[in-house]
């Protein structure tokens, strides 16, 4: 894939240049005339920097992908998730609770509340619930980086970590939407990191859709386009009170930690009973091997 390095400036313009004026009209037309059936929702746990490496806080980076049937999505997956989190926090629909892991387990804001040990049990079975619930319409897939190693390895062309490790998690799912009933197609909606890096990540996305990877065994841009028929990757903030992201970052962190346990590497924090709970109630979402990936 045409991996962007650190420091390295293109412009998205520049990335769709290959591409006549009539090829991209058509592209756009293309797109228009799809039936997208399928979202990926994104979020990550960790940081892009490769500073301080060897600290095990910071040494990895996990990007997690929740691909969702969009027909289940309003009807089903975000009613319920609203539902659930009426019936454990104070609810103000102008002011939604929105699940951020950090917050939660700091019981900050909306979730103070989870100090009292009846209220975060009902939470904590209401959620197991909400996630198990998810199966027949979800796929969940998560790439970790090991940024110590990729940059002893790679020490003069570091790869941005995050293009890098969304550009893999988005040939593990473009092969996944290929099989399913001879091909279907996704929109990909990002959580939004900052300016400077969102722009990244749109240049990253709209590299792999006109250039394709650099690798040929990877698949071509036309097969890109095929299963990711949007020329754009949507990015989206936190307080939207977007579900899938929700789900996304909740589950981000787990599998983060459980993929750098299969890898027999040393993590930053044993995993929790709730977060072991939590891997094992979306088991049969991960697709293995594909579903989990360790990258160097």
């Amino acid at each position: 894939m045409r991996i962007i390095a650190l420091g390295q400036k293109v412009s998205i313009k520049s990335a769709i240049m290959p591409l006549t004026h009539q090829s991209r009209y058509q592209y756009s037309m293309c797109y228009n005339d799809f039936v997208i059936t399928w979202r990926l929702y994104i979020d990550e746990s960790g940081h892009h920097s490769y500073k301080e490496v060897d600290d095990l806080d910071k040494r990895y980076l996990g990007i997690t992908g929740v691909l969702i049937k969009k027909e289940r999505y309003e009807g089903k997956i975000k009613p319920e998730l609203e539902q659930l989190k009426r019936s454990i926090f104070r609810y103000d629909p102008d002011d939604p609770p929105i699940l951020v892991r950090s917050l939660i387990r700091g019981r900050k804001k909306w979730f103070y509340v989870l100090q009292d040990q009846l209220l975060n049990t009902k939470w904590e079975h209401g959620l197991l619930s909400y996630l198990s619930g998810l199966k027949g319409y979800t796929y969940i897939y998560t790439v970790v980086i090991d940024k110590q190693k990729h940059l002893a390895e790679y020490p003069f062309q570091t790869f941005d970590a995050y293009v890098y490790s969304l550009s893999v998690l988005l040939n593990r799912v473009r092969g996944l939407l290929q099989k399913i009933r001879g091909g279907e197609q996704a929109d990909v909606l990002a959580e939004s990191r900052g300016a400077t890096e969102d722009n990244q990540i749109k240049l990253a996305y709209a590299t792999l859709l006109t250039k394709g990877p650099n690798k040929s065994q990877f698949g071509t841009a036309a097969e890109y386009r095929a299963a990711f028929p949007n020329p754009e990757l949507m990015i989206r903030k936190k307080y939207q009170n977007i579900a899938g992201l929700q789900i996304a970052d909740i589950l981000a962190n787990e599998q983060k930690l459980l993929t750098i346990k299969e890898d027999g590497k040393h993590l930053p924090r044993p995993i929790s009973s709730f977060g072991q709970q939590i891997n094992k109630a979306i088991t049969r979402m991960v697709i293995l091997p594909y579903g989990r990936y360790m990258l160097e």
